[in-house]
């Protein structure tokens, strides 16, 4: 039995199902794959085109991590959605995967379909309440208990739930909740993928400018992280895919430390040095909107304490390197993040320490498994945690379907 029928549950319940075994599958919401359809800006971001390990962290092993992604390559995860699915599929030029055709929708039908194929059933509208394991002797190692009064047997379980990110789809860490009361431990929980808040008023004024910056994550004067990618100025702070990618370095337990320093322009920037010292009567205004929004560039002059008329031939040196500082390394105090309600996904959860690597099955717990996002693995923005939806959600529905061989042998 799969509970949840997100990325990683429709995979499992496809891949058990596929290989014999009888296969249930439940889902909160009436109609599932919310979090697929309003995904990658309701286009669906299927995939990267791309990946590295270090698009991925973890608070456990990354050895285990590689492993399990190594299980199922990139391009047999495309080529399942391209040509078993039947869904052709486009890179942008930012690197993500998309359906050539835009619609999430198109996604959605194509697992529902393969999931009605394999021989898995489907039930919409069953919230499970409550997982106990069953007692010795009796029929079924686990009894799940619905809100509605229904309860169902499962010799089997795994826990596709998602996390908390984006309640609106249903994500409401009851999984979480599942795990513990089956003797599991959590890494710490917290919202990745977010808008950070922004500590100064100063950057509420640019909101709705955009632009590439390198951001680096500073702890104890040496940088930790450090991406570079689109950024936007909001009416609250900071967003765009860079300032995403690392969000969850201020949102972590250990996060207040940290500090965000921004690059701007990335490495498209100009040689600002050569151009501060080139001297003349071209006012620091003049050059900086050469490159610069006028907006932004105005902030970074009053943060610098320069008038914007001031000269290049009158900048002390002293003014200079006050300039320069906020051009190359400027502080962006962040004061907090969006929260669950805009996260687009969970980090933390359950533990890979606590999970077999070769089938992502509990090693407290015989025949419980996990996948997807409930499992303390988290990608960065573009398509990432899908992959690891897709990978987590196919090795369980493996695992279970050997599970079941090996059975069946020793009978």
């Amino acid at each position: 039995m799969v509970v949840g029928a997100g990325a990683a549950g429709l995979l499992a319940g496809i891949f058990a199902a596929r290989a014999g075994v009888r296969t249930l599958v439940v889902e909160t919401r009436k109609e599932p794959g919310a979090k697929i359809r309003v995904s990658g800006g309701a286009r669906c971001n299927v995939l990267p085109s791309k990946m590295q390990w270090d698009d991925f962290h973890t608070h456990g092993s990354m050895n285990s991590v590689r492993n399990l992604l190594q299980s199922w390559p990139l391009e047999a995860v495309r080529e399942f959605f391209e040509i078993e699915l039947g869904i052709p599929l486009k890179v942008e030029a930012t690197g993500k995967v998309f359906p050539v055709s835009d619609d999430p929708r198109e996604v959605v039908v194509k697992l529902l379909d393969a999931l009605g194929r394999s021989g898995a059933s489907l039930v919409g509208g069953l919230r499970i309440d409550a997982i106990q394991r069953g007692l010795e002797g009796e029929r079924g190692a686990f009894q799940l208990a619905a809100e509605d009064g229904r309860s169902v047997l499962a010799e089997r379980l795994c826990l596709a739930t998602g996390g908390l990110s984006l309640p609106k789809t249903g994500s409401d860490g009851r999984g979480f909740e599942f795990a513990r009361a089956l003797g599991h431990g959590l890494s710490p929980l917290y919202p990745a993928l977010v808008p950070l808040l922004a500590g100064e008023a100063c950057w509420a004024e640019l909101a709705g400018i955009s632009l590439p910056v390198r951001l680096s994550v500073v702890r104890e004067g040496k940088i930790a992280h450090a991406r570079t990618g689109d950024f936007l100025f909001t009416h609250k702070g900071f967003s765009g895919p860079v300032a995403l990618d690392v969000s969850w370095q201020f949102a972590a337990p250990d996060g207040a430390g940290a500090t965000l320093e921004a690059a701007w322009l990335g490495e498209s920037a100009p040689a600002w040095e050569t151009l501060l010292t080139s001297g003349g009567r071209h006012t620091l205004s003049s050059v900086l909107r050469e490159h610069l929004p006028r907006r932004l560039s105005d902030t970074l002059l009053a943060r610098s304490g320069l008038a914007p008329e001031s000269t290049l031939g009158a900048l002390s040196r002293e003014g200079r390197k006050a300039l320069l500082r906020e051009l190359n390394r400027c502080e962006l105090a962040v004061s907090g993040n969006e929260g669950y309600r805009t996260a687009e996904v969970t980090d933390g959860g359950v533990q890979l320490s606590e999970l077999r690597t070769a089938t992502l099955e509990s090693r407290q717990v015989g025949g419980l498994y996990f996948a997807g996002e409930i499992v303390d693995v988290c990608g960065r923005i573009g398509g990432f945690n899908f992959l690891w939806a897709w990978i987590s959600g196919r090795k369980v529905g493996l695992a279970v379907a050997s599970s079941q061989y090996e059975r069946r042998s020793e009978a």
